[in-house]
């Protein structure tokens, strides 16, 4: 061997050992999916951007304070390294600021779930940031709405419960959709069940099926021909939350992050739950085992 084959080789070998130490440095890549935890809640202020407006529960009363702590204990258990909420991408300097504000207990929280549940669950996890996930599309509900009443499909559109004879679809909607009802009346709250106990129901598999029925065999029948109004106005649902999905996607820290929850309208856990069913990196973690734990 030649003196400088010789050096080549005793630096290679040299170089060897750095080359392990440094490789040694970097995290390992995740060999197990990263869990999400997808909290489906009503929207505590109501929402005049809905389908269905609802009332606005107040949530900054003594009991209802209460039921929040009783619920956000049972969310801890999912010790989620990051918790986003439904808020938009440009949202992210003001929850920021207001979060920093309420760790310091120096923020009046407003009345909805951003606040009372989102901010409440990162600060008892010691979790430094709240992120946001939300992603707007319009949705042409008039269309679909009129296409229905000038085609006699009223009955389909109006909530599952004016069923035609003969219609065995409207009638399996109509009993999965009663479900739905008692969760969530018309915006919140149902007398004498705590918040424990709606979330319980809203985020059943049961509730998920019932909202997913809403897309696949209510707004899907909607049209004839080649009108399609109320499948594209679901399709264009659909594609809200594979948005919302990209945003999660975007944000997560896939060498560190094990949990994450995102605490959102009831009606996109069904959604986003099938987008996440057969993914190579995220998994669905149901949250109903942990709110029905003693």
């Amino acid at each position: 061997m030649t003196l400088s084959a010789c050096c080549r080789a005793l630096l290679a070998l040299g170089a060897l050992p750095f080359a392990q130490f440094a490789a040694a440095q970097e995290p390992a890549m995740p060999t197990t999916k990263i869990k999400v935890y997808i909290v489906g809640t009503f929207h505590f202020n109501a929402s005049a951007a809905d389908l269905i407006h609802g009332k606005a529960v107040d949530m900054r009363t003594p009991q209802k304070q209460r039921e929040l702590d009783e619920l956000v204990s049972k969310l801890q258990k999912t010790q989620a390294d990051k918790v986003f909420v439904e808020y938009q991408l440009q949202d992210q300097p003001h929850v920021d600021s207001t979060y920093a504000l309420y760790r310091q207990k120096r923020l009046k929280a407003g009345n909805n779930e951003v606040y009372q549940l989102g901010y409440r669950l990162a600060d008892k996890l010691n979790r430094p940031r709240v992120y946001c996930a939300d992603a707007q599309l319009g949705l042409d509900f008039d269309a679909t709405q009129a296409y229905a009443k000038q085609h006699g499909q009223n009955a389909i559109i109006n909530g599952f419960m004016e069923v035609q004879p003969g219609d065995s679809v409207g009638q399996l909607l109509a009993s999965r959709n009663r479900l739905r009802k008692v969760a969530l009346p018309a915006g919140g709250e149902f007398p004498g069940a705590t918040l424990l106990e709606q979330f319980k129901v809203a985020n059943s598999a049961a509730f998920d099926r019932a909202n997913m029925d809403g897309y696949l065999l209510t707004l899907a029948r909607i049209g004839g021909g080649n009108n399609y109004v109320g499948a594209d106005v679901a399709g264009d649902y659909f594609k809200r939350n594979v948005r919302i999905y990209s945003n999660l996607l975007r944000q997560v820290d896939v060498k560190r992050d094990k949990a994450i929850v995102l605490i959102i309208g009831a009606g996109h856990a069904s959604l986003l739950k099938s987008i996440l069913r057969y993914n190579s990196l995220f998994e669905v973690a149901e949250v109903l085992p942990l709110l029905e734990e003693k």
